[in-house]
């Protein structure tokens, strides 16, 4: 083991070169010492990973996707991951009519059209079916909330509680809180996402807002993070111009690393 993880690094900087990829593949000592670097970073919470693909540039050419990791469930030895960019802009709901999250169309986009073009098949299977609560006890409290009913999802968006404990976000309007800030891409720019000059995430990259899968203040409405990091809502749930951040539970325990 000592081998591998002093060696593990040199090879990995010689990739392409002679048979340093042969010696990743089938040296038994590098490849558990790849393994246990990968899983120490989806571990810790805060950390970058990289995995599966989705167009961010303007060629709409698949390049890979970072995500960042917002918890580590050590006794079910999964990691739960948020994506670090505004991927693409779509409808909370193309039907007004349909405005909570189990009825949504951006629900059914992402466990489908997004959940297939972005990941292969064995990533696919290291995608855990997550049970997601969607009460109203996951919403603003100071809002009235119709909630909608609990679901089963791999691929799904962040609720109002699960961003107030991960990143901080609440309804404190006079705050700009820059660790729930988003960048879109340049592909979800192209595509619709608002952003604007003068509100920015923590890196300076311009900040769009973003969709959770709360209930909004009232009927028909649905809540987001605004460009400021702080809780808003969306009167207009067919408004193309939200950022999707999709989020899912990894199972560590599969053959992926």
């Amino acid at each position: 083991m000592d081998y591998g993880k002093k060696h593990h690094s040199i090879l990995m900087n010689l990739k392409g070169y002679k048979d340093a990829d042969n010696l990743l593949e089938k040296d038994s000592n590098l490849v558990a010492a790849v393994r246990s670097a990968k899983m120490k970073s989806c571990q810790t919470v805060g950390n970058y990973i990289s995995m599966g693909l989705y167009p961010q540039d303007l060629s709409c050419g698949q390049t890979p996707i970072e995500w960042i990791v917002l918890d580590y469930d050590a006794e079910k030895n999964k990691t739960l991951l948020l994506s670090r960019y505004g991927l693409d802009t779509a409808p909370f709901s193309k039907d007004t009519n349909k405005y909570t999250w189990e009825e949504c169309t951006l629900r059914t986009w992402l466990n489908n059209e997004f959940l297939n073009k972005a990941f292969n098949a064995k990533e696919k299977a290291a995608i855990l079916n997550t049970n997601l609560d969607n009460s109203s006890s996951e919403g603003y409290n100071g809002w009235y909330t119709k909630a909608g009913k609990n679901t089963s999802d791999r691929i799904f968006l962040l609720s109002y509680a699960e961003a107030k404990r991960y990143l901080g976000v609440t309804a404190n309007s006079a705050i700009i809180n820059t660790k729930a800030c988003v960048a879109p891409t340049d592909y979800a720019i192209a595509r619709g996402a608002e952003t604007r000059d003068d509100l920015k995430t923590a890196d300076g990259a311009l900040a769009g807002w973003w969709w959770l899968r709360t209930a909004g203040y009232s009927t028909h409405e649905t809540t987001i993070v605004n460009r400021s990091g702080v809780l808003g809502i969306c009167g207009y749930v067919d408004n193309g111009h939200g950022v999707v951040r999709p989020a899912f539970w990894l199972n560590l325990d599969s053959d992926i690393f």
